[in-house]
């Protein structure tokens, strides 16, 4: 599933979502498999969240429709916890990016930044 990249980082893609980590092993194949599966049930919890920290400072009023429609496709790290949004449909130049807990089931530290 996970092959090295040209960073040296392991990654794969399950669907529309780009997982990477630092060493890949069966752990990290199904902790990948079981977060490529909750993903899309999972959006409008990501978007509550986003709304909830802000998001609306940077791209003004959403609807969580608004939100799901626009994040595009994430880069997942299996290391960090982080789910990362580089190409978005807010803006080119800002990215998006929080941590998570578990399987997709908490998230803070909601971060837009160039």
């Amino acid at each position: 599933m996970f092959s090295e990249n040209q960073l040296g980082e392991y990654e794969a893609r399950i669907g529309r979502i780009t997982f990477v980590c630092d060493e890949a092993d069966s752990e990290t194949e199904k902790k990948a498999s079981a977060i490529a599966e909750r993903y899309n049930d999972a959006m409008n919890d990501i978007a509550d969240f986003m709304l909830s920290e802000g998001i609306e400072e940077y791209f003004g009023e959403l609807q969580k429709k608004d939100i799901v429609n626009s994040l595009g496709m994430p880069i997942i790290s299996l290391d960090r916890n982080t789910v990362t949004y580089p190409d978005n449909g807010f803006d080119d130049m800002l990215i998006i990016e929080f941590h998570f807990e578990g399987i997709l089931e908490n998230f803070s530290d909601l971060d837009i930044d160039g």
